[in-house]
């Protein structure tokens, strides 16, 4: 610290602007130079006082070369205690120089003073006399004890000794060597950095040339770099920028459902089959987190990872009341209600390609949801949701039977797979459980409250909003195709929808028109139709609902693909369902598969998910002809009468 005083030729900051005190008046009036322009100020101790006390006014420390302040600036107690000696000896002889008065710094005088100061604090090796004058000459101007710290990081020449050109040659060097190799040594940059400096050195006349450096060069010129830029070199700019980052404050939320934060993450948690018991895999979790309150509003399980439809799963149970969940476990009884739902205003979400296409941004736009999508791989943008999914990981999935634990290497010999226990539904069960039970109730630091508390002080200020109804939000939430009208309905995905409700928009527009379809990929059943200048959709079932009730997306291109395997690619309704009850007997011999990926895909292709956790493919019925009901009454008991009757005859005979 250099402090300020009023002392001739001392140099301070007055608000931003360098001045230096020139002359002190006895009437308390103080001359000062305006270093930026030489202009003189006339000023006065009570004003500079009154301007340091607003903190208009910052001494400056003297430089030792134009370059660093040669005073210690950090604070004493910091240093090492040999430091503290060193100055607490020095201090001894400066101070000894003011105690006696000596008149005269000279050898003369100082000597015997130094001898006596010696023998005092017991010190074998006293300093000569110039050392203890040039000591006091820097602590008589300040009366800083800190002028008298040993400055050993000074010595020697630190100025850069490298031209810019062989700096840039190096960093050339090291990029290479680092893009080739994470692993890459100093001596494979340097040979590098030589290859690259003779190879300039042939365009440089003799008097321009550039010296070829030594390896252990190489080793000082790296060590010097940043340990960012080090990073940055061997792992990349987003392990630098993770690694380096200083925690900043995160978006002000202001009250629930103003920023909901989404994300995907796959489960420590192994479920298995209801039916055989075997381990189906870990299940991907969907789930949306309401910044204000760090309540979760709704989630989406399965495992056909990270989807347009795991997204539109989970935002259909986030904005929607929440229905108790099936309690299979018994004696689990979950104590509190789920009291979260309601259309957000912001969606934070990443830039995965399962965020980005027509279907959320359509349903985003219809329901007034402002999308922001945070930059690449920079996850702090939505840190809480990351912080809540690592919570859940580590305070509910570590503790189940089945975990896969964060790392491989933390399970030693314990087999996640053979541990496994739990269904799709208990699961389920059991988080609930767990997200009412326990985390809402918990205080949480960054709250001073818990998410129960904190929703409900948000719902004193806002109330919910749900969409008009329950069929206005399914017309808005799904996976969008466009397809044109002909005589024999439409046609999505190979399944036909046809219908009354199709009369009236083909007598408007006639064939051909295009239609704007949303629809459910977990129940292909039924679609909504929107048709051009018509305020609301309309609702057309699929000609065989004995197929496509309760199907879904996934179920059904397999299908189609296992008709073009086998069958023709017009097939009759015989062989679709023919191709249904294979996929069936397909998935049964998949779920008893000795690899647990395979088991995995079974369940996909099932349906199993949070909304349908113990779903299971059903054959269709057996298509019948239809009979005509006239008909049918028409039949009577009578013997119909005898046929005519004629005989073939051979040529031969």
């Amino acid at each position: 610290m250099h402090g300020f005083a009023f002392r001739t030729g001392l140099t301070f900051e007055w608000s931003d602007v360098p001045h230096r005190i020139e002359r002190i008046g006895a009437d308390d009036q103080v001359i000062l130079e305006r270093l930026s322009d030489g202009q003189i100020v006339l000023s006065s101790k009570a004003e500079l006082l009154v301007a340091f006390s607003a903190g208009e006014i910052a001494a400056q420390a003297t430089a030792n070369n134009g370059m660093e302040p040669s005073h210690y600036s950090r604070s004493l107690g910091e240093l090492p205690e040999p430091a503290q000696h060193e100055i607490r000896r020095r201090l001894s002889y400066v101070r000894a120089i003011d105690e006696t008065g000596t008149h005269g710094i000279t050898e003369r005088n100082l000597v015997p003073l130094i001898a006596a100061v010696a023998a005092r604090i017991n010190d074998p090796k006293p300093p000569s006399w110039i050392t203890v004058y040039r000591w006091h000459r820097k602590f008589r101007g300040t009366k800083q004890t800190r002028t008298l710290v040993p400055r050993h990081d000074l010595r020697g020449n630190r100025s850069q000794r490298q031209s810019d050109r062989v700096l840039t040659l190096f960093a050339q060097a090291a990029e290479e060597a680092f893009h080739a190799s994470p692993g890459a040594s100093l001596a494979s940059i340097h040979t590098r950095f030589t290859k690259k400096v003779q190879a300039e050195n042939h365009h440089l006349l003799p008097e321009e040339q550039l010296l070829a450096p030594a390896l252990r060069t190489s080793y000082r010129i790296f060590k010097q770099l940043p340990a960012f830029d080090q990073t940055l070199l061997k792992e990349g700019k987003g392990a630098a920028e993770s690694r380096y980052r200083v925690a900043k404050a995160a978006p002000q939320v202001g009250g629930i459902l103003q920023r909901v934060e989404a994300d995907h993450t796959p489960l420590d948690l192994f479920l298995i089959d209801e039916r055989t018991g075997l381990p189906l895999g870990r299940p991907i979790l969907t789930l949306f987190l309401d910044s204000f309150s760090r309540f979760p509003l709704g989630y989406f399980l399965n495992f056909g990872g990270a989807s347009a439809t795991a997204v539109m799963g989970a935002l259909r149970h986030a904005i929607l009341p929440k229905v108790p969940v099936t309690e299979v476990i018994p004696g689990l009884h979950i104590e509190h209600a789920w009291p979260c739902y309601g259309v957000m205003d912001c969606l934070a979400l990443d830039n995965g390609l399962e965020f980005h296409g027509t279907a959320l941004e359509g349903a985003a736009m219809d329901l007034g949801i402002y999308i922001l999508y945070c930059p690449k791989r920079q996850p702090w943008y939505k840190g809480k949701i990351e912080r809540f999914l690592k919570t859940l990981n580590f305070s509910l999935c570590h503790q189940m039977p089945g975990t896969s634990l964060a790392r491989l290497a933390d399970r030693g010999e314990y087999d996640p797979q053979k541990h496994a226990v739990l269904t799709m539904a208990e699961f389920k069960h059991v988080l609930e459980k767990w997200l009412l039970d326990i985390y809402a109730q918990s205080y949480h630091k960054g709250l001073a409250s818990s998410p129960w508390l904190k929703w409900h002080e948000g719902l004193k200020h806002r109330a919910p909003e749900l969409p008009g109804s329950l069929d206005d939000l399914q017309r808005r939430i799904g996976l969008i195709e466009e397809r044109r009208l002909q005589r024999d309905g439409l046609t999505l995905k190979g399944i036909r929808y046809a219908g009354p409700e199709l009369d009236s928009i083909m007598r408007a527009w006639g064939p051909g028109v295009k239609l704007r379809i949303v629809y459910d990929p977990e129940d292909m059943g039924a679609v909504q139709v929107w048709a051009p200048e018509r305020q609301e959709a309309i609702r057309v079932l699929a000609l065989d609902q004995s197929y496509a009730n309760g199907l879904t997306l996934v179920q059904h291109e397999l299908i189609q693909q296992q008709m073009r395997e086998k069958f023709e690619a017009t097939g009759s309704q015989q062989t679709v369902h023919k191709a249904k009850s294979d996929l069936i007997a397909t998935v049964d011999n998949l779920l008893r598969s000795s690899k647990q990926r395979t088991r995995r895909r079974a369940a996909k292709l099932q349906g199993i998910t949070s909304n349908h956790p113990q779903a299971q493919l059903q054959n269709s019925p057996p298509i019948s002809p239809k009979i005509n009901q006239k008909q049918l009454l028409q039949i009577d008991d009578e013997v119909p009468p005898s046929l005519p009757t004629f005989r073939f005859k051979r040529k031969d005979q």
